[in-house]
């Protein structure tokens, strides 16, 4: 049996839905007039009529009807029907993935055939896609040449990646590498768009990936394994139908000395079936992007790596704006550990332009527009180095939408009903009101006058009214005394979003009760930081460079000289070559600052230490972010290879500490030992007293 493609999304979206489907909703999903919609129920109708169920209408409503078991037989039945069109954004993606995997032009005439459509209509979706493309490549067409896609292997390669992340689904790939019937692995192909990947190949990814994964010292998400394994796969694929990332550029080559770096070209190797040395560079280290953006968001301490520093300082100063913007403050801990997670990965894509698909962005636009906004404009501020997407954007907001969830969970709300009297029709809204949304606990009934000398209606989170009240100075939600569906839905809406920027007070701690085993733990852990932190005050100096230095390198080597005087396990010319090797990965100094951070974790420092050097004049350092700092205080944090997680988290927590307001900046730039000196043994205390009482 076939169907068409409108009849069948129209299927799906009232099999769908738990409520009746309006035709106006079914227009605007479908972007076709509502009478395109009714002219299609006739098909509608003849195809559940076929399955024992009808098609309902009532008040320009549509719903299913019939018993549950014969609404199931068919869901399941509608999956497998044939369909004698594609819809348009199919159409589309089918002519995109041929043109990413043809190096030739290919004819309009055998794009027409394959979709079963006119070259008119083929021609359309190529406009529509030179639109969408706009800025990462292009079509060209030529009368008696074809269609060719024009673009960077690299862009190619990402636009790839978007096919899957938009027709592929995670389910059916992840069934697929358990698969191991040819037959059984075709039945999950989706033959409407055909292999974006061979299935073949994408198994023989999988179980190489898998090897190595089982080896790996830290975990990595399901969610990020996949995408791993996509990503690989693209590029065996690219690579089998002769396209390379040949070389790197110069200032890509210290990715050779990341150990995912070999990884990568054994992994390739082992897919191809070759030997890791004929693996091209570029190959190698376009694996070595995702494999690095894969990593585990939950490495023991956030102080493992300067993209680590990076991330978490990053995030402190985006909690500081979102806050300021929103005059309302979080429980820091959490969103902070949540965001400096989902950084680490992120700042690694956005320093290499890597893409990253958000299925929720168009729902996160929608739902928190505000805030969206807001956490927009704040990243964007604090990191300049590159144009930041939209998809990372709405990752960030997630997280802070979650924390100020989190504390509004018993958030209640007042609301004023208006009506022309205040009696009869507002004690029926109010009662409706109260049905439909039960966080609105406190109502409260007035006429009209008296709205509109009411002086403190803003005190009341949503003012819903039966009449127009002209101009006022406030909003107002104007409805029905009946108060429909979809007025209840925007008020619901909007009280969602006030939910989200009203502070509320964190819940009381409660007591532990512990076992004797769990105490001794307890202990440990706080031998841990205080032995950390013991270590730190012991070597701890605030000290002033006299003499001028002309360039980074210069500066760094005398700061590595004067540490050595105190600390004479220090290896000078070691430390200096590790300061530099970081520099060249990533920023050191603090943006809005005259502060640099640098550090070092390797098995070359013995003991943790932290020290401050300030400078008699500024030096340019490359900035987190993008840009330079001058730079005229530098903060030195070194740690041993083989730190316990409780002293990297005391090390994060003094790379934190520098960021945290703008008080402790001027303080750490003023060069006042014995004020410094003070601050940090308090804040050090501090640390140690919190981590007591959790």
């Amino acid at each position: 049996m076939y169907i068409s493609a409108r009849t069948r999304l129209i299927l799906e979206q009232l099999l769908m839905s738990h409520e009746p489907v309006a035709t106006t909703d079914l227009a605007e999903y479908m972007d076709v007039s509502e009478r395109t919609i009714r002219r299609d129920l006739k098909e509608v109708e003849a195809v559940l009529g076929s399955y024992q169920l009808a098609l309902e209408r009532k008040d320009a409503k549509l719903s299913v009807f019939g018993s549950e078991s014969s609404r199931q037989a068919f869901k399941w039945q509608l999956l497998d029907l044939s369909y004698n069109e594609f819809t348009p954004m199919e159409r589309q993606q089918f002519i995109l993935k041929t043109l990413l995997k043809e190096n030739e032009p290919v004819k309009l005439i055998a794009l027409a055939n394959d979709l079963n459509v006119t070259i008119s209509t083929v021609s359309s979706d190529l406009t529509k896609l030179e639109d969408e493309l706009t800025g990462r490549a292009e079509i060209e067409r030529k009368r008696g040449y074809g269609v060719k896609l024009i673009a960077e292997e690299a862009m190619k390669r990402a636009l790839l990646s978007d096919l899957i992340a938009t027709t592929g689904s995670k389910n059916s790939l992840f069934q697929l590498f358990q698969q191991q019937k040819q037959d059984e692995i075709e039945m999950l192909a989706d033959d409407r768009l055909l292999h974006v990947i061979d299935n073949v190949l994408i198994q023989k990814v999988e179980e190489n990936v898998r090897t190595w994964r089982k080896d790996l010292a830290y975990e990595i998400t399901d969610e990020a394994y996949l995408t791993l394994v996509v990503h690989i796969s693209i590029s065996v694929e690219r690579m089998v139908s002769g396209n390379y990332l040949q070389e790197m550029k110069p200032e890509q080559e210290y990715f050779r000395n990341f150990p995912e770096f070999t990884v990568a070209k054994e992994l390739l190797a082992a897919c191809l079936d070759m030997e890791p040395f004929v693996v091209p560079d570029g190959e190698a280290l376009y694996v070595t992007m995702h494999i690095r953006g894969a990593k585990a968001q939950d490495e023991s301490g956030i102080f493992s790596g300067n993209e680590n520093v990076q991330a978490v300082t990053i995030a402190k100063r985006l909690i500081s704006k979102v806050e300021a913007e929103l005059g309302s403050s979080f429980q820091e801990a959490a969103l902070l550990s949540g965001l400096t997670a989902h950084l680490r990965p992120a700042l690694r894509r956005l320093d290499q332009n890597m893409r990253i698909h958000n299925p929720l962005i168009k729902t996160i636009k929608h739902d928190y527009p505000s805030l969206f906004q807001i956490v927009r404009v704040a990243f964007r501020e604090i990191y300049q180095q590159t144009e930041v997407p939209d998809e990372e954007i709405g990752y960030l907001v997630l997280h802070f939408g979650a924390a100020l969830l989190q504390k509004n969970e018993s958030r209640v709300f007042s609301g004023l009903v208006v009506c022309s009297s205040g009696i009869g029709t507002s004690k029926m809204l109010a009662t409706r009101l109260k049905q439909a949304l039960p966080q609105l606990k406190d109502l409260q009934n007035v006429s009209l006058f008296e709205v509109l000398n009411h002086r403190n209606t803003r005190h009341f989170d949503v003012i819903v009214s039966t009449i127009d009240l002209g101009k006022v100075d406030f909003e107002y939600f104007l409805v029905s005394p009946m108060l429909t569906e979809r007025e209840i839905s925007q008020v619901e809406v909007f009280l969602k979003q006030k939910e989200m920027f009203v502070p509320q007070k964190a819940p009381r701690e409660q007591e532990e009760q512990m076992t004797l085993l769990e105490a001794v733990h307890r202990l440990e852990n706080q031998q841990e930081y205080m032995n950390t932190v013991l270590a730190i005050l012991k070597g701890f100096q605030v000290a002033k460079m006299e003499e001028t230095q002309h360039n980074l390198e210069d500066t760094l080597r005398a700061v590595c000289m004067a540490m050595f005087e105190q600390e004479r396990d220090i290896q000078v010319e070691i430390l200096l070559r590790s300061l530099l090797e970081r520099e060249k990965w990533s920023g050191f100094g603090i943006p809005e600052t005259r502060l640099a951070l640098f550090h070092v974790r390797n098995e070359f420092v013995h003991q943790p230490v932290f020290q401050i050097f300030s400078l008699q004049d500024a030096v340019d350092v490359p900035a987190m972010g993008g840009g330079n700092v001058a730079a005229t205080t530098l903060l030195v944090l070194l740690a041993p290879e083989k730190l316990a997680p409780q002293g990297l988290e005391v090390m994060s927590f003094i790379s934190g500490m520098a960021i945290e307001n703008e008080e402790t900046t001027r303080l750490l730039e003023s060069g006042n030992g014995a004020e410094i000196t003070t601050f940090v043994i308090s804040r050090l205390n501090q640390f140690l007293d919190d981590m007591r009482r959790k």
